[in-house]
């Protein structure tokens, strides 16, 4: 990484420009009051190249940033029970290999309170390198409840998308892939209160 903060209060990240970490560019894990403004992310250096990934965060905005990755661009979270929630991504552009902003896959704790908006999203440029062997982006906007924990009262509104495979992909399913060894199945999560409008994709 070359940012991983753990378990921090009111953190403030503006204005840097972060290239080609050795794995997920950013990391914030169990933290509250993070805001990250201004940031130029670019990150093709290897094959799980996150640009951003907050997990178990809680009251964080992203906006005004621009993300190049090989891997996923925007990723929330929920390694473990604590969910990520109060969470507003705006007015950002994201070029990805992958899924441009994601929720998931990783839920354990689930997703409540999230508002995307006003962003630009397509795959990279053909200067960027291509480890993952893909030209393209797998998807626009994934949302994948997969390990329990519930994803409610998510807006996704004003999202521009150009040549990515898949606009939007909505998940409900079941790993049963408990979070910490010894612990039972986790039952299927649930997913609920989302509302998305205002998206324009087309394949140019």
């Amino acid at each position: 990484y070359l940012i991983r903060l753990i378990n921090c209060r009111d953190v403030l990240v503006e204005g840097l420009r972060l290239q080609n970490s050795a794995m997920w560019l950013q990391h914030y894990l169990a933290c509250q009051r993070v805001t990250l403004r201004g940031l130029r992310v670019w990150n093709f250096d290897n094959s799980n190249a996150d640009g951003l990934d907050l997990d178990g965060c809680r009251d964080c905005t992203v906006s005004q940033c621009v993300f190049e990755s090989d891997d996923d661009g925007i990723t929330l979270k929920s390694t473990f029970e604590r969910p990520s929630e109060s969470i507003t991504i705006s007015d950002c552009v994201v070029r990805s290999h992958c899924n441009a902003i994601k929720l998931g896959t990783e839920s354990n704790g689930g997703f409540k309170d999230i508002a995307i908006a006003n962003c630009v999203i397509s795959s990279p440029g053909e200067q960027a390198r291509h480890i993952s062997g893909l030209r393209r982006g797998i998807s626009g906007i994934s949302l994948e409840l997969v390990d329990g924990g519930t994803l409610e009262r998510v807006a996704i509104a004003n999202i521009v998308m150009r040549g990515v495979e898949v606009p939007l992909f909505l998940r409900l399913g079941d790993r049963a892939r408990p979070f910490r060894q010894g612990l039972p199945p986790i039952p299927v999560g649930s997913f609920r209160d989302v509302v998305i409008n205002n998206i324009v994709a087309t394949d140019g």
